[in-house]
């Protein structure tokens, strides 16, 4: 069903993208779209000001996103960064929560959003608490948190958790939950509404498909509108930036996510599933020798498969000599990304064959 999908994305012949921080592949219809939207915008005659084309933009970016991720599109709001969404969430969680101090935010984030996070903590008067997963919540005062924060794929293991039974559990104990989907959306089946969050972000970059400027988006359960006091914002998260960056950030996200225009969300999930298992067997038979630690969740499986080696910077830099772009994301961890929308098995199974030459020179 897919097959075709890769075709509307301007790739670069021989490049294996694996990296999954520095953005998505050119659709094919960008450069002229984008091209007549500039000139428009310059068009004195258009009569429309910035604010109202980023925001109209950036509503046809939430229409395009909201079946990626099981919401409304009225429940969505694109704008920002994911960290400053994530303060925005955590603070509405927490007004919506009153009496209850605690932040609970998963310990695998990025250092930005932990500070963030403190920040959020700060700004309500309350405390920070970070965890490991859901497990944690059993030794905290479940009635002193406001809302869990968790991202849907631990980044330190790849494993996908459970969002729907977590969700419940978190319900239980009163509080509110806040999903991270940067790490799935687009490639994992998101569901919002059969999870029955509350909160969620998530980048719009990586397996979205966006360049490095897309703006992140932010989603809140239309239940919670109406009781949040966003002095008469309609959104929680609506206040986002302004400005002409934004409008052809946001111009551009919609753009590459029409691309994804009734691809079900089914379908994504089983190509990444059949893409990591394809590396993992590659590699299996091509580097069973190799002084590396493969790490990968179980089912389901995550977009992402973590290689340990000690060496793990010069690996990278020679699989880009070899033009496979991975995450060198610690000393010694390497991420490989695997985007359904536009990767192939075959480059999976390049891929595999360029990391096996290059463990090779090494040794």
């Amino acid at each position: 069903m897919l097959a075709g999908l890769r075709l509307r994305y301007d790739l670069v012949p021989g490049v294996i993208r694996l990296d999954g921080h520095s953005g998505g592949p050119m659709p094919r219809t960008s450069p002229a779209r984008l091209r007549r939207f500039v000139q428009h915008r310059w068009e004195p005659r258009s009569g429309r000001t910035s604010g109202a084309e980023w925001r109209r933009e950036a509503r046809l970016a939430a229409d395009a996103l909201a079946p990626l991720v099981g919401s409304a599109a009225v429940e969505l709001t694109v704008a920002e960064s994911t960290s400053i969404n994530l303060f925005k969430a955590l603070v509405a969680a927490a007004e919506l929560r009153p009496g209850r101090p605690v932040l609970a935010v998963g310990r695998d984030c990025f250092g930005i959003d932990r500070c963030l996070a403190q920040s959020a903590a700060d700004h309500i008067g309350g405390r920070l608490q970070l965890i490991d997963g859901a497990d944690d919540l059993a030794s905290l005062p479940l009635d002193q948190i406001a809302v869990v924060a968790l991202s849907h794929v631990d980044l330190r293991t790849g494993a996908v958790r459970d969002a729907e039974p977590i969700t419940a559990r978190i319900h239980g104990g009163g509080a509110l939950t806040l999903w991270d989907l940067s790490h799935s959306a687009g490639a994992l089946d998101v569901d919002l509404h059969g999870w029955g969050a509350d909160f969620a972000i998530g980048c719009g970059h990586k397996f979205l498909g966006g360049s490095t400027t897309a703006p992140s988006f932010g989603f809140v359960a239309e239940r919670h509108m109406a009781s949040s006091p966003t002095g008469g914002l309609r959104h929680p998260l609506a206040e986002g930036f302004a400005g002409p960056a934004a409008t052809l950030a946001a111009a551009e996200l919609r753009d590459v996510l029409a691309n994804l225009d009734g691809v079900p969300v089914g379908a994504l999930a089983a190509k990444t599933s059949g893409l990591v298992e394809l590396f993992l067997e590659r590699i299996g038979a091509f580097c069973p020798e190799a002084a590396i630690e493969v790490r990968t969740a179980g089912s389901p499986r995550s977009a992402q498969v973590c290689l340990r080696h000690e060496q793990a910077q010069r690996i990278a830099d020679l699989l880009l000599d070899r033009s496979v772009l991975v995450e060198f994301a610690e000393s010694d961890l390497i991420r490989f990304n695997f985007a359904p929308a536009w990767l192939s098995y075959l480059d999976v199974w390049q891929a595999a064959e360029r990391l096996h030459a290059t463990l090779h020179e090494i040794t």
